[in-house]
């Protein structure tokens, strides 16, 4: 499978989720925080006899990983860009979906879908040229049009409640991002970061304009601050008869901590008692979180078997407290994805038009 295949498999398996909107509004403003991984040319190579033994020659039709050097004997050729795959593809007249009676044309989906194709074949290094790139393309351009329905969707959740991005918290967010992208030297200028990505002025700020609907959104519905945590620790073994040993020990009067620094497979903790620090519900797996929850300050758990293996839990304090920022961060992703989902379920969409194979 390409890298471009693997891409879009990623993608699909989070298509309805908000988190997936998420990625796709902020990827311009990823750039600047971690570079662009730039394509590389994909190399016409041939075998050389002199080769070690066990040293695989690179496939002629291979995009190299970034960073990865691959020595060329013959010139390089040049990979396909976005214009060989633009130009595989033709424009749909009429509606392509309606969302609430809303209609989405192929000037709605235009520039999505420009933008998104410079992206993954910056980011990627997919090389169009590739067929089995190019097969790919229509299944794309399929998860493109369920990206503008999710945006829209939640510009008429955000409109009915009366929640807007004001112009002034969009020129802000515009020019926030603007000086980070160039501060962050990756580009000779603004310009050049435009058009590696495909990005008119326009657009740019129709992102940011959306970014700050998601964040008035999630402000709307965020869930509160203070919330029901626990302060516990616990020591992780393998198997049932190792848990039941440490249950043993602990009942005839062994410390804790030593045995949390003998026996525990935690090695995060396990020689600070096995503590996991507070933290409130959704942090933890289902059959911990059950677990310890339901026990009370002092108590200790009998053997709670998760995907880790089997825990011995004790809490140490309980109440009410307010999450650190990282935790709340989630918490506010969280509710605009549980609003979206809700917002989506009760839209009425149609799709006229199917790109790849309606299978």
């Amino acid at each position: 499978m390409t890298r471009f295949g693997t891409f879009l498999l990623m993608k699909g398996c989070s298509l309805m989720k908000a988190k997936y909107l998420f990625v796709l509004l902020t990827v311009v403003m990823l750039v600047a925080a971690c570079g662009p991984e730039m394509a590389t040319p994909t190399p016409q190579v041939e075998a050389d006899s002199t080769q070690e033994a066990g040293v695989a020659v690179p496939d002629a039709t291979a995009t190299p990983a970034p960073g990865q050097t691959i020595a060329a004997t013959v010139p390089l050729t040049p990979t396909g860009g976005v214009e060989v795959a633009m130009a595989a593809i033709e424009p749909v007249e009429g509606v392509l979906a309606t969302v609430n009676g809303q209609e989405i044309t192929w000037a709605d989906y235009e520039p999505e879908l420009t933008q998104s194709l410079h992206s993954v074949t910056v980011q990627y290094g997919v090389d169009w040229n590739q067929a089995e790139n190019l097969d790919l393309l229509a299944t794309f351009q399929d998860e493109i049009l369920q990206t503008l329905i999710s945006r829209t969707v939640m510009r008429q959740g955000a409109a009915e409640e009366g929640i807007e991005a004001s112009q002034e918290a969009v020129d802000a967010r515009v020019a926030e991002q603007m000086t980070a992208i160039v501060d962050s030297g990756d580009f000779t200028s603004w310009e050049q970061f435009m058009d590696e990505y495909g990005l008119t002025e326009e657009y740019f700020a129709r992102l940011m304009a959306d970014a700050v609907l998601i964040d008035e959104v999630s402000e709307a519905h965020a869930p509160s601050r203070e919330v029901e945590q626990v302060h516990a620790r616990h020591i992780l073994v393998a198997d049932e008869d190792t848990g039941e040993e440490v249950l043993t020990r602990l009942e005839a009067g062994e410390d804790w901590a030593a045995l949390a620094s003998e026996m525990s497979e935690d090695t995060s903790n396990k020689d600070s008692e096995g503590d996991l620090g507070w933290f409130p519900r959704g942090v933890m797996v289902t059959e911990f979180e059950d677990a310890v929850f339901a026990l009370e300050p002092g108590a200790t758990s009998d053997l709670i078997q998760t995907d880790y293996g089997y825990h011995i839990i004790q809490v140490l304090e309980k109440g009410m407290r307010d999450v650190d920022d990282a935790t709340y961060e989630s918490m506010l992703s969280d509710a605009f994805q549980s609003w979206l989902e809700e917002q989506t379920a009760a839209a009425e969409t149609t799709i006229a038009v199917t790109f790849g194979s309606a299978d």
